[in-house]
C-alpha cells in the first residue's frame, strides 16, 4: 500500500512540474534595464533605457518615464547553438515619440539580455539585466 501511495505522490509531482514547465513564461518577458555605460546613437535608449515585454509579445523601449515607444512586435527567432534564447524585436513604422533603434536583434541568457540594432554593419551591443 505504502509502494503504491508512494508511486501515485510521485506520479502526481511530475505531472504538475511538467505542467509548470509549459506555462512558464518566455524568457524575455518582463523589465530589462540597461546594465553600465550604452553605446552612443539613440538619445532614448541608452544608460537608464529599459525594454518591457508582456506576454503578448509587444515590447515598449525607451527612457521612463516620458521617452517611451510601444507596439514593437517580438518574435522568437530560435535557440542558438550555446542555448541561449534569439529574438527579433522591430517596430512596424519608426517611433516617432522616443529616438530608439526601429529593430534589434536579441539573445538572452537567463538574467541577461544583449541588443544589437539590426541593419547596419559593425553595430554596438547594448546590454541589460533583468529588473528585480
Amino acid at each position: 500500500m505504502r509502494r503504491t501511495l508512494t508511486v501515485l505522490v510521485l506520479a502526481v509531482a511530475l505531472l504538475l512540474a511538467g505542467c509548470s514547465e509549459e506555462s512558464s513564461p518566455e524568457p524575455i518577458e518582463g523589465e530589462w534595464v540597461a546594465d553600465g555605460p550604452q553605446p552612443p546613437g539613440y538619445s532614448d535608449f541608452a544608460d537608464r533605457a529599459v525594454i518591457q515585454v508582456d506576454g503578448s509579445d509587444e515590447a515598449t523601449l525607451g527612457t521612463p518615464p516620458a521617452r517611451l515607444c510601444g507596439g514593437a512586435e517580438v518574435a522568437d527567432t530560435g535557440e542558438g547553438g550555446d542555448g541561449k534564447r534569439e529574438y527579433r524585436l522591430a517596430f512596424g513604422s519608426p517611433c516617432v515619440s522616443a529616438n530608439v533603434p526601429t529593430s534589434l536583434e536579441i539573445v538572452v541568457d537567463g538574467d541577461t539580455l544583449e541588443a544589437v540594432p539590426a541593419g547596419p554593419p559593425g553595430a554596438k551591443t547594448f546590454r541589460f539585466r533583468r529588473a528585480v
